[in-house]
């Protein structure tokens, strides 16, 4: 992961991981949402390249919660559901990154 892709993802996941009182407007999260599917699709194609062999339980892990977490979508509906998935999101993808960051002996906070 690039010094850059990690810190676009710190930033983030800080959106997303921020208390409920610090949710953003709806419009927002729904940018919020758009910004980590993107970043977190980026590292699931990175994850995903680390042979079958190679993969830890939790990158294995991370590449599952992604996949179902992307295609489910927000459970409900409501700008709660939505910031709920934005931080179910950030989670899966800071999983997928510290993943990858740990198959390349590198570390991550």
């Amino acid at each position: 992961m690039e010094q850059q892709a990690h810190v676009q993802l710190a930033a983030l996941t800080a959106r997303a991981l921020a208390p409920y009182a610090s949710r953003p407007e709806p419009a927002d999260v729904a940018a919020l949402v758009d910004d980590l599917i993107t970043c977190g699709q980026a590292l699931h194609d990175e994850v995903a390249r680390i042979p079958a062999t190679e993969r830890t339980p939790s990158a294995a892990d991370g590449l599952t919660e992604w996949e179902y977490c992307s295609a489910v979508g927000p459970r409900g509906s409501g700008p709660h559901a939505d910031w709920n998935h934005a931080r179910g999101l950030a989670r899966v993808a800071r999983k997928m990154a510290r993943a990858l960051e740990l198959h390349r002996g590198m570390s991550v906070p």
